[in-house]
């Protein structure tokens, strides 16, 4: 069977209602190049069948930029890099709120807070709990 008649046997299994396995999902994501265009297609075709024509807007706040204290040399968060761009820590919970607000007026659907690091920071635990007492 060639990949994009795999593809496609992928895509109507979904239509009909079953699952794909664990095997196609892995032979999916690693597709070859040519068959990319088919496979952004296809899965097109499967989003607009179950969710319309509908684009939900998100919006993103990163609330700790150029500060992580790892040493991931693919990513622009870590404070080990000069990436040229402003750095700064924390936002206040009042911040925070403004500026979800401000997103959700323009149209978003969803706001996400992301903050690079390691494990979990006591920090940002104590400006969620403020967050929801607001």
């Amino acid at each position: 069977m060639s990949t994009l008649e795999f593809i496609k046997e992928c895509q109507e299994k979904v239509f009909s209602g079953e699952r794909i396995s664990a095997d196609d999902a892995k032979n999916l994501f690693n597709v070859p190049d040519e068959d990319l265009e088919e496979l952004a297609k296809c899965a097109n075709e499967i989003t607009r069948d179950y969710n319309g024509n509908k684009v939900d807007v998100e919006q993103l706040n990163n609330i700790k930029k150029n500060a992580c204290s790892e040493d991931c040399t693919f990513c622009g968060q870590s404070a080990f890099f000069d990436t040229g761009i402003e750095t700064y820590q924390l936002p206040t919970p009042d911040e925070v709120v403004t500026k979800a607000k401000k997103a959700k007026e323009e149209g978003a659907e969803s706001y996400c807070l992301v903050a690079a690091g390691k494990s979990h920071h006591q920090k940002i635990s104590q400006m969620f709990v403020k967050l929801l007492q607001k």
